[in-house]
């Protein structure tokens, strides 16, 4: 009787073993190829395709405004990463709606003083996308630091070389010229020119002129008549 005991539970051992090594050869193959599935594709990460097909993050559709500046975005910069220039059209909108201006005319200030290229220098030394001068975009930083509640943070010139920076700071710019002249107009020739200068000829009766002004606003009135084109 214990040899019968002995030999009926080597017989079900060996069964076991038999059935654990079928498993792994089964199972082996289906997790190599999921482990090759999640590192070529991680999960969580949305596809953009080089034509703007994928309307979709995180699985929710993308809103119409966000695909028009996107849109106008990669007309000007083809050239950039799909992510980065998703990234930038949110900022231009979030940035945009904070400070109650119509994104499409910070898209056509960055036109034309920029045509997006965020490392522009211009020959007076106004950098980044909104080409924002350097004494300017120091006092701009300490102004929005000290409105938000933030610490001092220390400035660079070459911070304005950050297009998302450069945006943060420009629709902040733009805000405060608009309530100081209470006119578009004024605020887009006090932005190009600067505040001080503008209202130095307002005050003494000095013509100034208006042109960066007409070419920003036909600018934003051609972006308000494009259409996504995806």
């Amino acid at each position: 009787m214990e040899n019968w005991t002995k030999n009926t539970l080597a017989i079900s051992l060996a069964c076991v073993a038999a059935r654990l090594i079928l498993l792994v050869v089964l199972f082996i193959p289906a997790l190599w190829s999921f482990e090759r599935l999640s590192l070529s594709s991680p999960a969580g990460q949305p596809e953009h395709s080089g034509d703007g097909s994928a309307l979709a993050q995180r699985g929710k559709p993308r809103p119409e405004e966000l695909l028009k500046t996107y849109h106008i975005v990669k007309s000007r910069r083809p050239d950039i990463a799909d992510a980065d220039a998703w990234r930038l059209s949110e900022v231009i909108l979030v940035e945009s709606s904070r400070h109650h201006l119509d994104p499409l005319l910070v898209l056509a200030i960055i036109r034309i003083e920029s045509n997006f290229q965020h490392t522009a220098v211009s020959p007076v030394g106004a950098r980044g996308l909104m080409q924002i001068m350097p004494d300017t975009g120091r006092y701009l930083t300490e102004a929005l630091h000290r409105e938000r509640g933030l610490r001092p943070a220390v400035f660079r010139p070459e911070s304005l070389d950050d297009p998302l920076h450069n945006i943060r700071l420009g629709t902040y710019y733009l805000r405060a010229l608009k309530k100081q002249f209470q006119d578009i107009q004024l605020a887009l020739t006090a932005y190009n020119l600067g505040p001080g200068e503008v209202q130095n000829r307002i005050d003494n009766d000095i013509e100034f002129s208006g042109r960066f002004a007409t070419v920003v606003l036909d600018t934003y009135q051609r972006y308000k008549k494009t259409s996504p084109r995806f």
